[in-house]
């Protein structure tokens, strides 16, 4: 199980939607991430996957890369299952 999730977001939301949805600033210990993009090609085929709209699976695999914990045992099993062309 993963101790932080990371959204990416197309804009900063409003304090108003953050205050409704619950969140509020952490200087430490924060277990969700905003991020809104430097380049909207994170979004880039992005689909629907249980009512929750989800990057493409390259997308998540090179995020999971750069992570520590058990991202990179997460990113091993994504490839497994998700992109495992002309295996």
């Amino acid at each position: 199980m993963f101790r932080l999730v990371i959204f990416f977001v197309p804009e900063e939301p409003s304090e108003s939607l953050m205050k409704a949805a619950g969140f509020r600033p952490e200087e430490r210990g924060a277990n969700v991430w905003l991020v809104v993009p430097n380049d909207e090609g994170v979004f880039a085929d992005a689909s629907e996957q249980r009512g929750v709209q989800c990057v493409h699976p390259v997308q998540a695999f090179l995020d999971l890369k750069g992570h520590p914990e058990r991202a990179a045992e997460a990113a091993t099993e994504l490839r497994k299952r998700l992109l495992n062309w002309g295996n």
